[in-house]
């Protein structure tokens, strides 16, 4: 599991922070499947917030930011005829993939299409052909 994490880290961190690598050693495998993390906003630093194509699952999905000299990831679930969003999860990881906090608190939260959760809701239930909006 700590390697897979650390590769994910190591991915997003090249891939948002335009190629400032804070994790050296990182698979440059990982790295060139750019196409996999897709630019769905902005933090308030101005960082990019990624959707993480390949962790999709149903209504499922994972987006990725730059947090501190790591990363957060945050899971969401998406009712795509209701336009609802609801969030699993929120991880932020360290620079070596190491788990910092945790907070599984599941709840809804207000879909806003131009917001990151929104624009990520909006390509999940387009990829699978259930939008209510």
């Amino acid at each position: 599991m700590y390697f897979k994490i650390s590769g994910i880290v190591g991915a997003i961190a090249i891939l948002l922070s335009n190629g400032s690598v804070f994790a050296e050693g990182v698979g440059v495998a990982i790295a060139q499947d750019a196409q996999r993390y897709i630019t769905v906003g902005h933090d308030k630093l101005g960082n990019s917030v990624a959707l993480d194509t390949k962790t999709i699952k149903g209504t499922t999905y994972k987006l990725y930011g730059i947090y501190g000299d790591g990363i957060f990831e945050t899971t969401f679930d998406a009712s795509c005829k209701e336009s609802r969003l609801f969030r699993n999860r929120i991880a932020i990881y360290g620079s070596q993939g190491q788990l910092l906090q945790e907070d599984q608190e599941k709840g809804e939260i207000p879909f806003v299409a131009n917001s990151s959760p929104g624009k990520g809701m909006q390509i999940v239930c387009q990829k699978i052909g259930a939008h209510g909006w």
